[in-house]
């Protein structure tokens, strides 16, 4: 774990140097994220007990059924939220110059997204989504409101950025991060716009690097048609797609619905087999692996086994 926190650190520190020449741009959800803990049991002196984990929360829950019940909720925070919004702000702490595209508030940002690293400018596009956050010992429960971010398709944002804006937005940027692609419902036929009307006449350029995060896509019954425009991509761009373990298996029996489940790294690579992308890369608790042409990387992750905040965190 030191090995590879090290190696990580010395890596961004050489590179300082040049990150300012860079350029960014990541969209386009955006979240304000009420992070809450559910209370098990308090005294009459106001002392509180919370669920423990998520298994206990849900055992209690389930006992209720044709009951009813009410839990108190405790709030521990509000912070700005959504893929988005935290990875460009990430990447902005840098000092990489940022553009974030996403539903932070309009006509007016919402005060919540204010005030952050001067290197990331945020670009409008809607109102953002609201989450109740329910945090475990073991986890999170997310609640979302979604709302105002099925409102945003792909002529709203032509509208309010103006087609030649996000042309320069795909054109200039190294890195292209279009993430959380479960939470917004036009989210492929957006995909569909931006290849119909940015990048029909754009050049194979393999040195702009184009990621994929499409979060937890469960509920959706759209995911292959994802997949296809995905895909597409790869004629303009390197592109890096990413999943966790459990999307994973989610698009691995998507792509095989009648096989067994076999071990992760071969679920890897039959996804990488059977999509067109330059880089697939599933993401655990504990480790990263990639897939390229001809080449598997494995490396562990930066893991917390009690972390202060998980919402946020993958």
């Amino acid at each position: 774990m030191q090995a590879t926190r090290n190696k990580i650190v010395q890596h961004i520190q050489e590179s300082l140097c040049t990150l300012d020449e860079k350029k960014v741009m990541v969209g386009i959800d955006a979240f304000v994220d009420k992070i809450m803990r559910a209370v098990s049991s308090k005294s009459e002196q106001n002392d509180y007990t919370f669920f423990n984990d998520i298994a206990q929360f849900g055992d209690y829950v389930t006992s209720k059924s044709g009951k009813s019940c009410g839990i108190e909720v405790c709030e521990r925070f509000t912070k700005y939220g959504g893929n988005g919004p935290i990875m460009a702000e990430s990447i902005a702490c840098l000092g990489i110059n940022t553009d974030c595209i996403g539903a932070v508030g309009y006509p007016d940002m919402e005060n919540i997204f204010k005030g952050l690293s001067p290197k990331c400018t945020f670009h409008s596009i809607g109102n953002p989504g609201y989450t109740t956050a329910l945090e475990f010992e073991d986890g999170k429960v997310m609640l979302n409101y979604r709302e105002p971010l099925n409102k945003i398709d792909w002529q709203e944002i032509k509208r309010l950025l103006g087609l030649d804006a996000i042309k320069q937005f795909f054109e200039q940027s190294h890195l292209i991060a279009l993430v959380n692609w479960s939470g917004m419902i036009h989210y492929n036929e957006i995909f569909q716009g931006i290849l119909d009307e940015v990048l029909l006449n754009k050049p194979v350029n393999k040195n702009q690097v184009l990621f994929f995060d499409m979060a937890d896509f469960s509920v959706r019954t759209d995911i292959l048609e994802a997949i296809e425009l995905v895909n597409a991509f790869s004629a303009y761009y390197k592109v890096i797609f990413g999943l966790n373990e459990n999307e994973a298996i989610a698009l691995y029996k998507q792509f095989n619905p009648d096989a067994a489940l076999p071990d992760l790294k071969t679920i890897g690579q039959n996804i990488f087999d059977t999509m067109h992308v330059d880089c697939f890369v599933i993401h655990t608790l504990t480790n990263a692996i990639a897939w390229e042409k001809g080449t598997i990387s494995e490396t562990e992750s930066l893991y917390v086994a009690q972390p202060k905040l998980s919402t946020g965190g993958g």
